[in-house]
């Protein structure tokens, strides 16, 4: 008999409050279809929302600003219904295709403000939820594949853990300006933060703004950064690489004003836990090698001859040594 008494309570919820709920779900949709954020945020009341992208639940003005972001960089934005809008014990939810096309900034990460557009347009199946609390203010989850969404736009899109054994994990960036020399010095800098996002979001800007100087100055030919998002503890990890095409060349950034400002901020403004670099100098080195695409024998990339020592066809350009 309980069973059968808590159904009732349901349908007699679904019957009284199902209707305006549904409506409310509708005109939703419509407002985002609309590109009305006003409406938005209207309907979202003293509730909240969030998808793959807000980072948590958002309301206010946090809300508003990710709906113009989101509208910004998907001016035709447009959710177009799966099926019917479904209603239960405080909940309604709808399954949705997103039309889009990507032609404005998208939010980045690891020291990269914005990701430019790529022109792409996207078909993205997901889920909207309406989770009522007992005032009616609803929490709305949109759900999508965030996997999916990156790589319709061109993303490199991973499933890797933080940690794995002895293995880390994370993401790396290169930076070359177009050098072909090759590389006699290398230097190593590495740095520990221990205070979360909000750090690790600081330093990763830092770092990408000191490599931009870097690869202005002479004699620089790659700079690499790889990182480590911030774990269960706050804890993240980062390194940057620099190739050099000699030990002098490194030797000027000393006296550079980014360089000092960056040292001062790391050593004097507790930005970070630890930090190390290393300069390293040639020792040895073999020469480069490539691939005939004919028969596939590895040459000496900068041979004079241009060509395959084994069928003397044309060999490919070399690559950057970095």
């Amino acid at each position: 008999m309980e069973k059968i008494g808590i159904f009732l309570r349901m349908l007699v919820s679904i019957l009284t409050r199902g209707p305006s709920r549904l409506t409310l779900a509708g005109n939703y949709l419509d407002a985002w279809n609309a590109h009305n954020v006003d409406r938005v945020l209207e309907l979202t009341g003293g509730g909240s929302y969030q998808d793959p992208l807000t980072g948590g639940a958002v309301s206010g003005d946090a809300l508003r600003e990710h709906a113009k972001m989101l509208l910004k960089a998907l001016p035709d934005l447009r959710f177009e219904l799966d099926g019917p809008i479904t209603a239960g014990e405080g909940t309604v939810a709808a399954r949705y295709v997103l039309h889009a096309t990507h032609t404005g900034d998208l939010p980045g990460q690891i020291g990269f403000d914005a990701v430019a557009a790529t022109g792409k347009r996207i078909a993205l199946p997901g889920t909207i939820f309406f989770n009522f609390d007992a005032e009616g203010h609803p929490a709305v989850s949109n759900l999508f594949d965030q996997v999916a969404f990156g790589e319709a736009l061109g993303f490199q899109g991973f499933l890797l853990p933080q940690q794995m054994g002895d293995y880390s994990f994370g993401a790396f960036y290169r930076l070359n300006r177009g050098s072909m020399e090759a590389p006699n010095a290398i230097g190593l800098t590495w740095i520990r933060m221990e205070d979360g996002q909000k750090g690790f979001d600081h330093v990763a800007t830092i770092t990408r703004d000191v490599l931009e100087h870097l690869s202005t100055q002479n004699g620089f030919v790659t700079g690499m950064v790889g990182a480590r998002k911030p774990d269960e503890n706050g804890h993240s990890y980062g390194f940057t690489i620099s190739a050099w095409e000699e030990l002098e060349n490194m030797d000027q950034i000393l006296a550079s004003p980014t360089h000092q400002g960056v040292v001062h901020e790391f050593m004097k403004e507790k930005v970070a836990y630890a930090t190390h670099s290393r300069v390293y100098q040639l020792v040895r080195t073999k020469p480069l090698m490539i691939a005939c695409r004919d028969c596939g024998k590895k040459n000496n990339a900068h041979n004079k001859s241009g060509k395959c020592s084994a069928c003397a066809a044309p060999l490919g350009d070399p690559p950057p040594y970095w």
